[in-house]
């Protein structure tokens, strides 16, 4: 059986914007929408991510299921749900989660924080399931063929048509590459590091393990900043499962 290798954080990245964004237009089912094994139920969890996004939290459950002679991943997301209660979140065992669901694997990403205060864009595609994952309910954002394997500082190219906005008088954390490439970060995460917050960021370059000739810096914008994909965006991950955006288009 052939598989198909994703890049974990970058994939789940992805289907956190197109939820956080709302993919505004004729919201409509993939066509090769799968019914999972994950029980499907009435929402009743909502919060709405109104305002500066900036350090706004969310967690993913990401299981694998074996479909025929193929594995399909599902990640599911708390945005428009809740913002991840961490005393619920960290009930949650990946093994527990594996054997409840019948699952290949299951994986928890979070808690995450967005470092963008605002983001725009547009799609039409929507699933509209809503699961409980030990008393947190979240949305399915997007199911994959194949596994997934994680990756650092290696850059990835994703379909996307995103405008990120950075405010006035913001710090930012930025990657460079041997190039002299640079990366803004769009996300933080918790995972590897649960006590990193948005105060630490400016001195993550004394925690972060950075390839040779990579280097990171922070800067405060002197005016508003827009980062802009237009079909691709190149992304990347640190050592501490941050996310990154490579800057190519700006205004």
């Amino acid at each position: 059986m052939q598989k198909r290798i994703l890049h974990l954080h970058l994939t789940i990245l992805i289907v956190s914007i197109c939820l956080l964004l709302g993919c505004a237009g004729n919201k409509k089912l993939p066509d090769n929408y799968w019914e999972s094994p994950v029980p499907s139920i009435k929402q009743t969890q909502r919060k709405l991510p109104f305002g500066d996004l900036r350090n706004y939290q969310y967690c993913e459950v990401i299981p694998t299921f074996r479909k025929g002679d193929s594995l399909i991943t599902e990640v599911y997301n708390t945005i428009l749900c809740n913002k991840c209660p961490e005393n619920k979140w960290y009930q949650l065992t990946e093994d527990e989660l594996k054997s409840k669901l019948g699952a290949e694997s299951v994986k928890l990403n979070g808690p995450r924080h967005w470092v963008i205060n605002k983001a725009k864009g547009t799609g039409n595609v929507q699933y509209d399931k809503i699961a409980s994952f030990g008393d947190i309910q979240m949305r399915l954002a997007a199911q994959i063929d194949g596994e997934i394997e994680e990756t650092t500082y290696t850059e990835i190219t994703v379909k996307r048509w995103t405008t990120w906005i950075y405010k006035k008088g913001n710090e930012v954390y930025k990657l460079v590459n041997p190039k002299g490439e640079e990366y803004i970060m769009q996300s933080y995460s918790r995972i590897i590091d649960k006590q990193q917050s948005i105060d630490d960021l400016s001195q993550l370059s004394l925690k972060l393990s950075l390839p040779k000739g990579w280097s990171f810096k922070t800067e405060i914008l002197e005016k508003e900043f827009r980062l802009i994909s237009e079909g691709q965006a190149f992304v990347v991950v640190d050592s501490l499962r941050n996310t990154y955006q490579k800057i190519v288009n700006q205004k």
